[in-house]
């Protein structure tokens, strides 16, 4: 089926939060974002979809979680259409990372954090429009999380 290996070449990108302008974006905002241009252009009907987490309830170190700019933030993933209902799916997590996502092409993905809120589609479409607008700042604001992100997955793939 095509929408699942679009989904797995996708998936299957490296995690990288991006640490600079020209560094690639494989967090789960890049791999999206990736994964919607990619599906639109086989013709499916996607939408983004945004909803809150919390650093402290990842799987993460506390020093890595302690340096996230704020303690409720927004995670991006995907839903399909399919036979007039909409499918999650949530590419974030690559192979390498232990927990990551199988796609069925048919059932809703995992969410790769615990959701608090999921936020509606105009929401979200205003969420994923205001990152894209503000990369460089965000960029900025997050730098020091990504980077220690980044050495963490590292650590994680060399295991």
């Amino acid at each position: 089926m095509k929408t699942i290996e679009i989904f797995n070449s996708v998936r299957d990108l490296t995690y990288h939060c991006p640490e600079s302008k020209k560094d690639v974006d494989h967090r789960c905002w890049g791999k999206h974002r990736i994964l919607y241009d990619k599906l639109r252009k086989a013709g499916y009907q996607v939408r983004y979809r945004v909803c809150e987490f919390r650093w402290d309830e990842l799987k993460i170190p506390k020093e890595i979680f302690e340096k996230a700019p704020k303690e409720l933030d927004f995670h991006l993933y995907l839903e399909i259409e399919q036979n007039g209902s909409w499918v999650i799916l949530d590419c974030s997590n690559d192979k390498t990372l232990g927990k990551y996502n199988k796609w069925d092409g048919k059932s809703d993905t995992e969410l790769q954090v615990k959701c608090k809120k999921v936020l509606s589609p105009e929401e979200s479409a205003k969420i994923e429009r205001y990152d894209r607008e503000n990369y460089d700042k965000i960029l900025k604001d997050y730098h020091e999380l990504y980077v220690a992100l980044n050495k963490f997955v590292d650590k994680i793939r060399k295991q």
